[in-house]
């Protein structure tokens, strides 16, 4: 029977492709806008309370409100789009979902790999832009910071 070289055996079990990630505004591509990271944090605020007195050292969770907050940085480029999330994004009596969708490029038999996965930043409004220069490359960055009220996922098999 054939051995594996290296100790630990491992078994491939699919893959997936940068290539394949898309991000969606409003359901747009935001081809060309030279997005460079994108980041989302939702946090639930809960706060432990303890019991004084009792014999079986109670503790209670008290769940607050959720709220969540949003990076996307990008290269000031050639996109008609640059203005595309003040415009769509700064009005907070408007706001507007962002959809970040990643999607599998190799299938594997599992229809919840293949069709990826599909995150929803519910009511999100613009509240910071920051840019910045550096003399060595003159890439113009630009991050902008959002807050969402809700964040939905979707797993692609739903």
């Amino acid at each position: 029977m054939p051995k594996s070289v290296f100790a630990g055996a491992q078994t491939f079990n699919g893959g997936f492709r940068a290539d394949n990630l898309t991000l969606t505004i409003e359901g747009d591509a935001v081809d060309g806008m030279v997005i460079q990271n994108v980041q989302f944090t939702f946090t639930q605020q809960i706060t432990l309370l303890y019991e004084i007195g009792s014999g079986q050292n109670y503790v209670y969770y008290v769940g607050g409100r959720a709220q969540g907050t949003a990076t996307i940085a990008r290269v000031i480029g050639p996109s008609n789009g640059q203005v595309q999330f003040i415009e769509q994004y700064g009005d907070l009596c408007s706001p507007k979902p962002i959809t970040f969708d990643a999607g599998a490029g190799c299938p594997n038999g599992d229809p919840v790999i293949n069709n990826g996965v599909k995150y929803t930043l519910k009511s999100a409004v613009l509240t910071t832009i920051a840019v910045s220069v550096n003399a060595n490359d003159v890439v113009i960055n630009e991050q902008l910071q959002f807050m969402f009220v809700d964040l939905l996922y979707n797993d692609g098999a739903m």
